[in-house]
């Protein structure tokens, strides 16, 4: 039983002595360079339906407000601040009803999602107007925009026809 004991410790403290110690290798670093590159970018992208009808089909149209509500009218992508502005090219073709007969405004919802500070009902006009001042940046802010005509008395002695123009929306980073 001696014998088998010492065995044992024998075998024991060969094996701990047997370990060799190995020298750890050095690391070695080499630093690497990240840059991000930004080009200040801003776009409009219009919703599927752009186009605003307002429609007086009989008597009862001329004595109520209209209002034309386009929810996702479009979508700005900023990287930075923005103020939102709304022109008409041009007058109504053919001659017609004056541009500020119809106010622009942006939904309250929108602002809320989006940030700024709106301008309510303002009339359409040949030069640029502001429509929302300071909206945050964004990849996706979407607007729904409203169109009304609060008081028809101006279309009264207008003969039937179809009056249009052309709405421009500038996005313009702060």
């Amino acid at each position: 039983m001696k014998k088998n004991l010492l065995i044992a410790l024998f075998a024991v403290m060969m094996v701990c002595f047997g370990q060799h110690a190995y020298a750890q290798v050095s690391a070695t670093t080499t630093p690497v360079t990240v840059n991000i590159n930004l080009t200040d970018a801003i776009s409009i992208t219009l919703g599927a339906d752009p186009t605003v009808d307002f429609n007086y089909l009989d008597a009862e149209d001329y004595t109520e407000v209209q209002t034309v509500t386009k929810p996702n009218h479009f979508t700005v992508v900023s990287n930075q601040a923005y103020n939102l502005t709304v022109q008409a090219v041009q007058d109504f073709a053919p001659v017609g009803p004056a541009l500020d007969i119809v106010n622009v405004s942006v939904d309250e919802e929108s602002v809320t999602n989006n940030g700024g500070t709106p301008e309510d009902n303002v009339p359409l006009s040949t030069t640029p107007a502001p429509l929302l001042n300071g909206a945050a940046a964004s990849a996706e802010a979407i607007y729904q925009i409203n169109y009304e005509i609060p008081d028809a008395t101006t279309l009264l002695g207008l003969e039937g026809s179809n009056f249009s123009t052309t709405v421009t929306y500038t996005a313009t980073q702060l």
